[in-house]
């Protein structure tokens, strides 16, 4: 079944964004994509909205305002968990090695938490098809 998915790569890595999502390309059809060189608080914070109440929240939606990512939508065949396999497990440090964030991150969550930052893991990706249409309603007025 024919899926769409979202792809942001984050503040610490747009600088080799476009060699990730040219990747991310073997995996399915990349739409439309932009680079927001400044984002804003409202989007970020509906973007993580799930993690709200947690006790890294404010640390994840500060390391984003103000600051450029690119986010790309996918499409194809079950692309979500595609995505989800090529991106890898959150802790770069425990992702496997063909994955996108053990190949683009040395960072590992252990370090992160002891220097009370967020981890720069690369990359968020949808965790399911209806998260996905969440996000990219989130990010529409960027998309076109």
């Amino acid at each position: 079944m024919t899926e769409k998915t979202l792809i942001m790569i984050k503040p610490d890595h747009v600088q080799v964004a476009y060699r990730i999502l040219d990747e991310l390309d073997d995996y399915g059809t990349r739409g439309r994509c932009t680079r927001i060189d400044s984002v804003p608080l409202d989007v970020i914070a509906r973007h993580y909205v799930v993690h709200q109440g947690k006790s890294f929240y404010d640390r994840l939606i500060d390391s984003f305002v103000g600051r450029a990512v690119v986010v790309a939508i996918y499409e194809g065949d079950d692309i979500v968990r595609k995505m989800v396999d090529k991106c890898g497990a959150t802790d770069p440090l425990k992702a496997a090695a063909d994955t996108i964030r053990r190949k683009y991150s040395i960072d590992s969550l252990e370090k992160a938490i002891s220097e009370g930052r967020t981890v720069k893991n690369v990359i968020h990706r949808s965790d399911s098809v209806a998260e996905a249409h969440r996000e990219i309603e989130v990010w529409k007025r960027y998309l076109g």
